[in-house]
């Protein structure tokens, strides 16, 4: 009677345990699931934002390789360049829940180790941002110090709309500060391989986008959330 009565107490125990640990499991599962969700919105604007960087990109070069522009493709010049660069900004992810889940030691609790090696893969393949985010800021460093050789600063200046720091096309024929094709030319290879990091990263964001997509199936269908 006594080897029973021990036995279903560490029964009692272990189940009680587990009960525990698939709770906590659940929840944490929960916090990935928001943050993977939030990861689907900002890459769906991301990449919305980077395609309309490189675009502009494209009309810029177009517009500044015609001898001769109207007003209004050089108001649209001077609009375009200026929001080529406000709208490319670094992919991000956020993976607080998971870091707090593997630094607290608990992706232990993951009981399905499928489930568990898709989530590793999905945080291992995001340290790529960080190299994309590194060659992105260094190639528009390098693209700016064209502008401000070629384009006149007050003109974008005026173009701030400071209620809500949007940016209107300028008025009138802003001329250029300065016209001499072989810095245009070295404006252009700048632009050619920003926009190289740029389409990098839309595809890369492209992929995160689709593996959380899959990933938030997976776990919706695998803890019936």
């Amino acid at each position: 009677m006594l080897f029973l009565a021990v036995t279903l107490g560490f029964f009692v125990e272990n189940t009680r345990e587990h009960f525990i640990e698939r709770k906590r499991e659940k929840k944490y599962i929960e916090s990935i699931l928001l943050d993977l969700k939030s990861d689907v919105q900002w890459t769906t604007q991301f990449i919305k934002d980077q395609s309309y960087s490189v675009n502009s990109y494209d009309s810029v070069i177009l517009l500044l390789k015609k001898d001769k522009r109207s007003p209004d493709e050089q108001q649209r010049l001077y609009y375009l360049v200026r929001m080529a660069m406000r709208s490319s900004w670094p992919n991000e992810a956020n993976e607080n829940a998971y870091e707090q889940m593997k630094n607290s030691g608990n992706l232990r609790l993951l009981h399905n180790h499928d489930v568990a090696d898709s989530i590793s893969r999905y945080y291992f393949n995001l340290d790529e941002i960080s190299y994309i985010t590194t060659l992105l800021t260094l190639r528009q460093q390098a693209v700016t110090e064209y502008e401000a050789k070629i384009f006149d600063g007050s003109v974008f200046q005026d173009m701030i709309e400071k209620k809500d720091f949007s940016f209107k096309p300028p008025d009138g024929n802003p001329p250029l500060a300065l016209n001499d094709r072989n810095v245009i030319n070295e404006f252009f290879v700048r632009i050619h391989y920003l926009s190289s990091i740029m389409v990098y990263s839309i595809n890369f964001a492209k992929e995160q986008h689709d593996h959380a997509t899959r990933l938030i199936r997976i776990l919706e269908e695998e803890y019936k959330l």
